[in-house]
């Protein structure tokens, strides 16, 4: 059994712990205060300008294709190992990928794919949305890439 003053203690905690829990919640809970609730699904949130979310392959649109080579670039300098790119050599003279495919679900979105690509076909893209069911959805094909990046800004006349 407990000592008497030990149980006398942990009743004057009690009745101590509770006024200053509720004190705490008065003081944080004010209508002078500003809401930080996002109301997301209603409400897309304000991303900051850089952003790095998903790399993308923006269309190119005067050829209607991305600008990639294939050179494998990306490929070889993501730390994690994510990209396969493999070169359509169906005609030596038009560079382009037969496969490019990124695994999202290792990706530690560190742009580093981004920075060596030698066309700048290789961007960050601005989605977050990326919820699959399964491992396999979390694999982007060069068309789910192509779609998600949209296209280039046209280039200004200089």
């Amino acid at each position: 059994m407990k000592k008497k003053s030990t149980i006398l203690k942990d009743i004057t905690n009690a009745f101590v712990s509770i006024p200053k829990g509720l004190w705490v919640t008065l003081v944080n809970w004010s209508i002078f205060r500003p809401c930080v609730t996002e109301l997301y699904p209603e409400q897309r949130p304000n991303l900051p300008e850089r952003y790095r979310g998903l790399p993308v392959l923006p269309v190119d649109p005067e050829t209607g294709r991305s600008r990639c080579i294939g050179c494998g670039a990306c490929a070889r300098m993501c730390p994690e190992h994510i990209i396969t790119v493999e070169l359509d050599k169906t005609d030596p003279k038009d560079r382009k990928p037969a496969i490019f495919e990124i695994d999202i679900s290792r990706c530690m979105w560190c742009g580093l794919c981004t920075e060596v690509c030698p066309t700048n076909c290789l961007v960050m893209g601005r989605d977050f949305e990326f919820a699959c069911r399964t491992r396999e959805q979390m694999i982007y094909t060069l068309e789910d890439l192509m779609r998600l990046g949209g296209e280039f800004p046209p280039e200004p006349d200089s």
